[in-house]
C-alpha cells in the first residue's frame, strides 16, 4: 500500500476516486465564480491512473474568454476555503495546474488527442457514445539525414540488441506499433511522449490521426 509522510505522520496515498472528487470541488468553486466556462475537463496522470502522491491535479478550462488572470486569483481563493481545509486534513492538497483555452483550436490540438482518450469531463456538455472509440496518431519520420543521426533516433524509439541483450525503445515502453520503417502508430494518451524527442531532435514527423472501435 502506498503512504506519503506529512508532519510526521502517515498518510494513506489517496486513491483515484479521491483525487477526482477533490478535482470536482475545485471545478465546482470555479464555475461558481467564472460564468463563462464551457467544459472542465481533468486530464494528465490522475486521468489516467498512473500517478503518484506529488501529481498535479491538471484542469482545462475550456472557455472563450482566456481570463488566466481571474482564474487564477479564482483557484488562489479556493485555497483560502474550509472546504479545502478539509481536503488538507486528509492529505489531499496536491496542487491544481489549470490551462485555459479553446480544446477544438489548433492550439491545443495535441493535448486533444490524448484527452479524447483519458480525459474526466468535471463539468459541461458530454456527449455519449454507443461505443467505447479508441483514438490513435500515426506517426512517419522517414527521411531522416545523416545516417548517424537517424540510426541514433530509430534506435531510441524501436530500440536494438547487442548479442543477447536487448535494449527496448519508446515503441515497446508505450504500447506502439511499428507499421512500417519510420512509422509508427500510437496510442494519443502517448504522443506527447514521442512528438517531445522528436523535436528534440530537430525532426518534424507528418501525423494523422485514426479512431478506432477496437484496441488495435
Amino acid at each position: 500500500m502506498k503512504t506519503l509522510k506529512k508532519q510526521g505522520w502517515r498518510i494513506k496515498m489517496p486513491s483515484k476516486n479521491e483525487l477526482i472528487s477533490y478535482a470536482m470541488d475545485s471545478a465546482s468553486y470555479l464555475i461558481g465564480k467564472f460564468d463563462k466556462i464551457d467544459r472542465i475537463i481533468l486530464h494528465g496522470s490522475i486521468a489516467r491512473g498512473d500517478f503518484d502522491e506529488e501529481s498535479d491535479i491538471d484542469l482545462f478550462i475550456d472557455s472563450n474568454e482566456k481570463n488566466v488572470k481571474k482564474i487564477n486569483k479564482i483557484l488562489e481563493d479556493y485555497y483560502k476555503t474550509n472546504k479545502f481545509k478539509e481536503w488538507k486534513l486528509k492529505g489531499i492538497e496536491n496542487p491544481i495546474s489549470i490551462i485555459t483555452g479553446k480544446l477544438d483550436s489548433e492550439e491545443w490540438k495535441d493535448l486533444k488527442r490524448s484527452i479524447i482518450n483519458n480525459g474526466i469531463i468535471l463539468f459541461g456538455e458530454y456527449t455519449a457514445n454507443t461505443e467505447k472509440i479508441n483514438s490513435y496518431t500515426l506517426i512517419s519520420f522517414d527521411n531522416i539525414k545523416p545516417d548517424k543521426k537517424r540510426i541514433a533516433i530509430y534506435r531510441k524509439i524501436f530500440g536494438f540488441k547487442v548479442g543477447k541483450k536487448e535494449y527496448p525503445g519508446l515503441v515497446q515502453k508505450l504500447n506502439t506499433k511499428k507499421i512500417g520503417k519510420g512509422t509508427i502508430l500510437v496510442p494519443s494518451q502517448y504522443v506527447k511522449e514521442f512528438l517531445g524527442y522528436l523535436k528534440s531532435k530537430k525532426v518534424t514527423p507528418k501525423l494523422y490521426d485514426l479512431w478506432s472501435d477496437i484496441i488495435i
